[in-house]
């Protein structure tokens, strides 16, 4: 398998409660493999500031990962169906880079797939 990066996103969570719905990356096979999710929170404390990372691994139903965003942490982890994840409520703050790999024959096949959906939805 050949890898490649996607662009990095950076994620600013502005407290208040803030926070993001459980999901998958990459739910339409569009390439991603691999998650990376590198945390820049100084002092993070987990009780008076949420904000966890919550994975759903396929096949645990009755178990959870929670991931606390403390500073200098990195973390890998499917993007596909196998590692349905969730931000919790964020009560500060929170800040998080996230890179995707990418399996390039994958990515590939979804760009050919979006290209050939936007023209037989113009030639009509």
């Amino acid at each position: 398998m050949k890898t490649i990066f996607d662009n990095a996103m950076v994620a600013c969570y502005p407290g208040s409660g803030s926070h993001y719905v459980k999901h998958v990356d990459n739910p339409n096979r569009d390439g991603r493999c691999i998650t990376a999710i590198y945390y820049l929170n100084l002092n993070w404390d987990v009780q008076q500031s949420g904000g966890l990372l919550r994975i759903f691994p396929e096949g645990c139903n009755d178990r959870v990962a929670d991931i606390e965003p403390a500073f200098d942490r990195i973390l890998f982890f499917w993007s596909d169906r196998r590692n349905p994840h969730e931000v919790q409520p964020a009560h500060r703050t929170r800040y998080a880079i996230t890179l995707w790999y990418l399996d390039a024959e994958e990515r590939e096949s979804a760009r050919l797939r979006y290209q050939r959906d936007c023209e037989s939805r113009f030639s009509a």
